[in-house]
Formats: C-alpha cells, sequence, structure tokens
C-alpha cells in the first residue's frame, strides 16, 4: 500500500482520463480487471462475457477461514462497463446484474465512469444480494493505493524523514537519564516473540550479549519498572532465564494463558539493564 503519498482529485481526474483512454474496448477493460481483482484478494477470477454466461463479465470466489473445503467461501459476479469518464451508469444495467446474481453471493460493479445517486440508493435498499459499486475515480484511487499501473516519484519529505526518528535511539536524551543522571551505553530495541514467552526466555538481542560478556552468569534487570531482579545467563548467552513472573507481571503472559508478543527496549548501564516493553 501507498504511504504518504497526497493525490489531488485534478491528479485522480488526469489519471482516470489516461486510464480510460489506455484501454481500446470493453474486453481490454475486462481482461485488466481479471488482474486487479486477483490482486485486490479474490481467487478463480475468469472473465466470462465471450461465453455469454448470462450478461455477466468475470467472476470470482473468497475463500473463507483456511478453504474449509468451501464452506464458506463467497461467489462473486462481476459487471464491468467501460464507459465515458463523468457519464452515469444506467440504473437498470444495476438492477440486471441483481437479477442474475444467484442466492448467497455478491456482485460487484465496475466502470470508469459513475454512479448516481439514485443508483446508489437502489442498491443499498437491498442488502440481501449486496452489491459493491466501484466507479471510476474509486477504481483508480484503488490501483493507487495498490500500485498498479502506476509508478511513483520519490519526493524528499522532512515530514517522513522526522517519523523515523526515535528519541529512545538517543542515548544522551533527557528522558534516557536514570535517577543519577547516568546514561546508558547501549540502547537496542528486540522483539519479545510469542516462542519466547512460550518457553518462559527473554533473549537477548546480540549486541547485549557481546556488552555483558561471556564470563557474567547473572545480571540485574529492570523490567518493565517491576522491582529489580538478578536473571540468570543462560550458557549459551542466547537469553536470560527465570523471567515467568515478570512475564506475568507485565501482562505478556495474561491470566488466562495466553501470549502478548511485543517490542521490548533494552538499556544496559554498568550495574544492570533497564527493559521497557513498548
Amino acid at each position: 500500500m501507498r504511504k504518504n503519498i497526497d493525490i489531488s482529485d485534478e491528479q485522480v481526474n488526469d489519471f482516470l482520463e489516461q486510464f480510460y483512454g489506455y484501454f481500446d474496448s470493453g474486453y481490454a477493460f475486462e481482461e485488466f480487471l481479471k488482474v486487479y481483482l486477483e490482486k485486490i484478494g479474490l481467487d478463480e477470477v475468469i472473465v466470462t462475457q465471450r461465453s455469454s454466461d448470462g450478461g455477466i463479465d468475470l467472476k470470482a470466489v473468497r475463500y473463507g477461514v483456511g478453504g474449509l473445503d468451501g464452506a464458506d467461501s463467497i461467489d462473486y459476479y462481476v459487471q464491468a462497463k467501460r464507459n465515458t469518464p463523468g457519464v452515469n451508469i444506467n440504473i437498470e444495467k444495476v438492477r440486471a446484474l441483481r437479477g442474475v446474481m444467484p442466492s448467497g453471493s455478491k456482485g460487484i460493479f465496475i466502470t470508469t465512469a459513475k454512479f448516481s445517486k439514485k443508483t446508489e440508493e437502489f442498491v443499498s435498499a437491498d442488502m440481501s444480494r449486496p452489491i459493491i459499486l466501484i466507479d471510476g475515480k474509486a477504481l483508480v484511487e484503488s490501483c493507487i493505493d495498490n500500485e498498479i499501473g502506476v509508478v511513483f516519484t520519490p519526493v524528499f519529505s522532512k515530514t517522513a524523514m522526522d517519523a523515523l526518528k526515535d528519541s529512545s535511539d538517543d542515548v544522551s536524551s533527557d528522558e534516557n537519564l536514570d535517577d543519577e543522571g547516568n546514561s546508558p551505553e547501549l540502547i537496542v530495541e528486540k522483539q519479545i516473540s510469542a516462542n519466547d514467552i512460550r518457553a518462559k526466555i527473554l533473549r537477548m538481542p546480540k549486541a547485549v550479549s557481546e556488552f555483558i560478556g561471556s564470563k557474567c552468569s547473572k545480571v540485574s534487570v529492570i523490567f518493565n519498572g517491576l522491582p529489580q531482579k538478578e536473571l540468570t545467563v543462560a550458557k549459551s548467552r542466547g537469553y536470560l532465564a527465570g523471567v515467568t513472573e515478570l512475564y506475568k507481571g507485565t501482562g505478556l503472559i495474561s491470566d488466562d494463558g495466553s501470549f502478548n508478543p511485543c517490542k521490548a527496549l533494552w538499556k544496559c548501564y554498568q550495574d544492570r539493564i533497564e527493559i521497557t516493553i513498548k
């Protein structure tokens, strides 16, 4: 998905005109929609119009949880119209789509034109056979969002650069000073995974292992503000043991026994390690 890309209405309209002009026929538009529907998450998309399949241009399936042998799959019936941008689609075209949709299916009407308010009201009046309306503007915006048929020119953004900054990485920042005004000698971030929580261990970042040294067998840890505790360093120096109560005390192990992985910020001082979950 695109991020931090501001597209004006004028640019969208210009894109739509180019998009519409790209297809030399309705058939070409339908072939494009086959790829488009696959990219937005539908399965088994086929173009059907040339086989005169009841006026339906494309068919697709969306499978549910794990497939379940199709038990919770949804069939989609798609009507496609490459019409002049800005022109309203005749409501009878949408009505006809609903008329050929089997019970339990969903419809999608995709066009380079637009829909009138009356057509939108018709669709929303009967949700037993839902139809998704995608007009030209919505279609090109979806293509932009999913980077389909577009190339973005990189633009330097001070805002985006500022968003990358993390004050926790600044060793000299005031918030990293302890009560005595000491700065940590090492700051590093690492994920505490569900597997770590399940195994009741706390894997150390490689930089932390190197910081404490190979001869260290115990380390003082303040875990997310809990009282300081001596933890055992595994022989492999890959993890800290004895963290079960710390995990329970901070909610990483819930009362129902479920695990809640999170990121953790490690601050290493000469006499202790402070770990804060994020």
